[in-house]
């Protein structure tokens, strides 16, 4: 069966949907932790900006974090 299969089109083309789509699921998964990843870093060093004194909006634009993000990191400080 499998002999006979591997010759057909739409055997072909739901193959190479399906590796595309793969291929699409770990690129998203990876940008996604990427991000994730950038976030964490910039929110460690927010936090250490903060502990220097820093105003929260310089932190903000140090870090391109939300400055609303960057004031509740302020507060979980104090």
């Amino acid at each position: 069966m499998v002999q006979t299969k591997k010759f057909e089109q739409s055997f072909i083309n739901e193959y190479l949907a399906w590796s595309l789509h793969d291929h699409d699921v770990e690129r998203r998964g990876i940008e996604t932790g990427r991000k994730e990843g950038r976030k964490e870093a910039n929110t460690e060093t927010a936090r250490r900006l903060l502990a220097m004194g820093l105003a929260v909006e310089s932190v903000a634009q140090a870090t391109g974090l939300e400055p609303d993000y960057v004031k509740q990191l302020a507060q979980q400080s104090m």
